[in-house]
């Protein structure tokens, strides 16, 4: 039979009964208290029968009730129920549903009661990207499943229908192999399977009725070819689908009546070669391989021995002779690698290849010098991800010190009202100086909000501009220069591209910006500050009008305030380099503790 109704939901309700499968046949069960159970609702249904949901209420507990959906049913369909029922019925195992009840209704169809699941199939935890199961959950999964097929094949029973739909997890741990309707007992006749369909015609996962009976994409060769003498290797094949697909979270085979071509020409059946970012350990790899062969007489013999062989992976014995072949034939990769060249991908690829033998074979010496070697030894050119790396760092550094310019811009403007208290009267180089300050805070706090790369060489000319009318309000020997020296250490630590704002353009700019107003001034477009007499240097600043205290006082906080600015940088600069050297302190105390003591 051909019904997906015990998978249709989460309370997946595989079909069981209690006795014999020609007695079931052939000597009907007396007729059943219908009264007994309450429908509740609707678990699925198929091209057969439909599973209800119901209440015992002899016993007081919910079950699952599976009947015939046909209103007049053929005497074949009757057969094919009663034989399902039969054959699960005589398999008592913890990972197949029991059955509990078998009879007739009110109107002489038959039906029988099972355990009602509460679960989620196989195929949906393996489809899910946020399943709660673990790989090696479903693994030992797997092995439980693969017991309880060698426990039916032991009393001669073939499912021929395993796959993931048909294995549900339940949420207590428990593991059941549902859909028993197109198993076969070895030693008897299959029937008429002719009037059997899967409700699910149009399914890449249906089952196929008639001569050919199973899933394409799990049947086996064999079954393919619709040989009659399919033996406990047939359902090994599909275990082996299975295993598949639980390491790669694929179909072995393309999904459909196309996996019918593939399953006799075979394909490499190896699960690293299809997802090899899932690290599939070499034991599965040669597992499925095993169990997946087209010729059954190379196939792994029994459920057992597929399933003792994945907990023994699980358990933690590994093929060491197995392990150390990879991990010498990745070392060969990588070191292949590594000699083509300099460029990103020839390190990635051995990098890679290294880490994988090594994870294969920790005692494989080269392996590991040559991991030490790619770490240690930088690639002459630089891989684009680590450019990209560095570019992101320096955004993050260039607004981390346009967020400390907008502080520095906001205390220069402290400074505002002392510049008026010393200023002649009608100071219009305050206005120049205040306006200047305001343009330089607010691009500092756009840099800020913004990519600031690129906006750093506008940033270096208007504080240029700054320090130029300051150098000719205050002359040029007098403020200027302590401004443009802090300048120079502000954007000497600021990450740029710009050739502006680089080491030499920066020299430049900030000193043609102290040292321009005197040239002008020498020039004769600019009023002269600055003369040498027989008494010395003297200074004549155009923005300085006041009395000489309040001139005194307001140099003695600018004094303190460029000091106290040189301290407050120096220190943030102090605080970045440790934060940087703790980095590199801890990811170097990482990287010793992989080597053996």
């Amino acid at each position: 039979m051909n019904d997906r109704t015990e998978v249709a939901t989460d309370d997946g309700v595989p079909t069981r009964s209690d006795g014999d499968a020609a007695s079931a046949a052939a000597d009907p069960p007396p007729p059943a208290d219908v009264e007994r159970y309450k429908v509740l609702g609707r678990l699925g249904k198929g091209g057969m029968g439909e599973v209800m949901a119901v209440r015992d209420q002899a016993i007081g507990r919910e079950v699952a009730l599976k009947r015939i959906r046909k209103a007049n049913p053929s005497d074949r369909l009757l057969e094919r129920f009663m034989r399902e029922a039969g054959i699960q019925g005589r398999l008592e195992h913890p990972a197949i549903v029991p059955l509990y009840d078998l009879g007739y209704d009110a109107s002489g169809a038959p039906f029988f009661t099972m355990k009602k699941l509460a679960g989620t199939t196989l195929a949906k935890l393996i489809e899910s990207d946020h399943s709660p199961f673990a790989q090696q959950r479903l693994l030992r999964a797997f092995s439980e499943v693969c017991l309880a097929i060698e426990f039916a094949h032991v009393r001669g029973v073939l499912h021929r229908d395993l796959k993931p739909d048909n294995i549900v997890l339940g949420d207590f741990g428990e593991v059941y192999v549902l859909d028993w309707g197109v198993a076969k007992v070895i030693g008897e006749p299959d029937g008429d399977l002719a009037d059997i369909t899967s409700g699910a015609e149009d399914s890449d996962r249906a089952t196929i009725p008639g001569t050919v009976i199973g899933t394409p994409g799990f049947m086996s060769p064999e079954q393919v070819r619709g040989q009659a003498d399919v033996d406990p290797r047939t359902d090994v094949y599909a275990l082996g689908c299975i295993l598949y697909q639980i390491l790669t979270r694929q179909m072995l085979h393309p999904p459909g009546k196309a996996a019918l071509a593939t399953t006799l020409v075979g394909l490499d059946a190896r699960p690293s070669v299809r997802a090899p970012d899932r690290s599939i350990p070499p034991e599965l790899d040669d597992l499925c391989v095993a169990a997946t062969a087209i010729d059954r007489a190379e196939r792994i013999a029994t459920a057992r021995e597929l399933g003792d062989r994945v907990q023994r992976y699980l358990d933690g014995d590994r093929d060491l002779a197995t392990r150390k072949k990879l991990a010498s034939e990745h070392l060969a990769k990588a070191q292949a690698a590594f000699a083509a060249g300099d460029l990103p991908e020839h390190r990635a690829s051995a990098m890679r290849e290294a880490a994988a033998a090594l994870a294969l074979d920790p005692s494989l010496t080269p392996a590991a010098e040559l991991v030490g070697r790619l770490m240690i030894e930088p690639p002459r050119t630089m891989p684009p991800e680590v450019e990209a790396a560095i570019v992101q760092d320096d955004i993050v550094a260039m607004q981390s010190n346009a967020r400390a310019g907008v502080w520095a811009y906001l205390g220069f403007l402290l400074f505002v009202p002392a510049m008026i208290w010393i200023a002649p009267p009608q100071p219009r180089f305050v206005v120049w100086v205040g306006g200047l300050i305001v343009l330089n805070l607010v691009m500092c706090y756009v840099g800020t909000r913004v990519r600031p790369i690129g906006l750093e060489s506008f940033l270096a000319l208007a504080n240029a501009a700054l320090i130029a009318v300051m150098a000719h309000a205050y002359t040029p020997f007098f403020i200027a220069p302590g401004l443009a020296a802090m300048s120079a250490m502000a954007f000497g630590f600021t990450p740029s591209r710009s050739l502006i704002t680089r080491t030499f353009g920066m020299t430049l700019l900030l000193a043609l910006a102290v040292l321009g107003p005197f040239v002008l001034e020498r020039m004769g477009y600019l009023s002269t500050t600055t003369r040498v007499t027989e008494h010395g240097l003297l200074l004549h600043a155009d923005a300085v009008g006041s009395d000489e205290t309040s001139v005194l006082i307001a140099a003695s906080l600018y004094v303190f305030g460029l000091i106290g600015s040189a301290a407050a940088m120096a220190y943030r600069m102090m605080a970045r380099e440790r934060r940087a050297k703790r980095h590199l302190q801890v990811q170097a105390w990482q990287l010793r503790q992989l080597v053996t003591r």
